[in-house]
């Protein structure tokens, strides 16, 4: 197990080596503080964004029902010519990304900050 440690003993032999070390912890704490520094960022706008869009996102499996009141009962799902319609229940439900916890909203604020899995 700390054969793989071994390398680290390089770094004290080789003096260059040893001030890129020194220079990637250095710039490794003031990345730290970056980090602190957006989050509490995203913190404060995940905050706001409950605030202002929770429940908001949800939607009825039932494309053509657009409210809670009329998401109930069963509807036709239509897949292709040669197969029959298939019966599905109306569920009221919420999107993938959505702003009714804070923890999901910072998630949700992350995702349209970097466009990774972001659906298109």
């Amino acid at each position: 197990v700390l054969r793989v440690l071994r390398p680290l003993k390089t770094i004290k032999r080789v003096p260059k080596l040893k001030a890129v070390f020194d220079c990637v912890i250095t710039s490794l704490k003031n990345v730290f503080n970056i980090l602190i520094v957006y989050m509490l960022f995203q913190f404060i706008f995940a905050v706001i964004a409950v605030q202002l869009f929770n429940g908001r996102f949800h939607y009825c499996t039932d494309e053509s029902k657009l409210f809670e009141e009329e998401c109930h009962g069963e509807f036709f799902i239509f897949t292709s010519v040669h197969e029959p319609p298939k019966v599905q229940k109306r569920i009221w439900d919420r999107r993938q990304f959505h702003y009714d916890n804070v923890i999901a909203a910072m998630m949700t604020l992350f995702t349209v900050q970097t466009g990774e899995g972001w659906p298109t």
